[in-house]
């Protein structure tokens, strides 16, 4: 019987070392870019945190955030210098924050408290480490609005543009609660109050809340949905879903006396409730 030669088995054990080289590589590549597009989100989802809060007027405070090249730190102040609170997020090995490039030019985003909007326009990249192809760029502009860069959203002025599925993690439980109100301003007219009774549209374990209906304001139908993505005896993430093609009022969310949030009749415009918690959105 013939083997194998010394030749043909450098030749396999080579073939078989470039393979396991090479998945290395797509493995390393593929969790680059798991990491940079986790980061990216975070980040997006901490700034629009601290917008939230500033318009809550949580502390009774602006918040911020302030940008390093491994970190990003949430903080509660007219200035970071003089932060009375701070959270640090600290990023994967294989991240950093790069390019930053704030009106100003330094490297904190404050928001401005009554309309949330920011001084420190501009952007900078979350990317994966001394990569030139591989970034998550984010967009601050003027009104607070953060994006990632190139999906900018559409411009104000036309009824498409809408507020629907924005999500509140509350941080209480709306299981031990009675009454969903909706109150609707139409001005000069008296506002219209529309009172839920909340235990008909539990499920039978209390696991989910889910309204939706409609409410005649001024002689225009109001339709929207209230509904929780996640229910427990702690804690509430609640869903609005709200589209402006069917929603023309202003309208006020509460349960029982916790104002959750304001949908302005701008279709644009949110402002959270004392008991609104975080609010994110698409």
């Amino acid at each position: 019987m013939k083997g194998f030669t010394l030749l043909e088995i450098s030749i396999s054990v080579s073939i078989l070392a470039l393979i396991g080289a090479l998945s290395l590589v797509s493995f390393v590549s593929s969790r680059n870019v798991r990491d940079l597009t986790t980061s990216g989100q975070n980040v997006l989802s901490i700034l629009r945190l601290a917008q939230s809060k500033t318009l809550a007027g949580e502390d009774n405070s602006a918040w911020g955030m302030r940008l390093e090249t491994t970190q990003f730190i949430l903080f509660r102040g007219a200035t970071y210098a003089g932060a009375t609170y701070t959270k640090a997020y600290v990023l994967p090995n294989s991240v950093e924050i790069a390019n930053i490039n704030l009106a100003g030019g330094g490297q904190d985003v404050i928001l401005k408290r009554i309309s949330g909007g920011t001084d420190q326009a501009g952007g900078f990249d979350v990317r994966v480490k001394n990569s030139t192809d591989k970034l998550f760029s984010i967009t601050v502009d003027g009104s607070g609005k953060v994006y990632q860069t190139g999906t900018t959203p559409l411009q104000t002025g036309t009824r498409v543009i809408d507020t629907r599925h924005r999500s509140f993690n509350l941080g209480w439980s709306i299981k031990t609660y009675t009454t969903l109100t909706l109150t609707f301003s139409d001005q000069p007219n008296p506002d219209t109050i529309n009172n839920v009774a909340m235990a008909t549209y539990f499920d039978p374990g209390q696991t989910k809340f889910d309204w939706s209906g409609t409410v005649a304001v001024g002689g225009q139908n109001q339709t929207l949905r209230i509904h929780t993505a996640s229910l427990t005896d702690a804690n509430t993430i609640l869903s609005v879903d709200r589209d402006c093609r069917q929603n023309t009022k202003k309208v006020r969310i509460t349960f029982d006396t916790r104002d959750v949030a304001t949908y302005e009749a701008d279709c644009r415009t949110v402002a959270v409730g004392p008991y609104g918690g975080a609010i994110s959105e698409p």
